[in-house]
């Protein structure tokens, strides 16, 4: 089970701050060489008006952070030239809110 702990405290603060999002928890069933198995996936999406998300963070088997329940981020709030890949890891939901914040500025 995933620890959802950072996840929670995002939503809140978009609530709190009436920022539009879209949260998606649910299994997926993936079949690999013939086998199934349950996959937990769990994202908040935040929405622009010229794209479909101008930011989410997941936190699912795979991503950065997840065996520490943490988040992994992609789109608008990922500084390309701080940091050259398209998505950063192992974020607390502080640091996440730090970046809106120096976003929205």
């Amino acid at each position: 089970m995933t620890d959802l702990t950072e996840m929670n405290k995002l939503e809140k603060y978009l609530r709190e701050k009436h920022i539009p999002y879209e949260r998606i928890d649910q299994d997926q069933i993936l079949d690999q060489y013939g086998l199934a198995r349950q996959l937990e996936r769990h994202q908040i999406c935040v929405p622009d008006a010229n794209y479909p998300w101008s930011w989410d963070v997941v936190c699912f088997y795979g991503t950065y952070g997840y065996e520490d329940g943490l988040l992994e981020l992609s789109g608008d709030l990922v500084d390309y030239a701080e940091d050259d890949d398209f998505v950063i890891g192992y974020l607390t939901a502080e640091d996440v809110i730090r970046r809106i914040e120096s976003y929205v500025e």
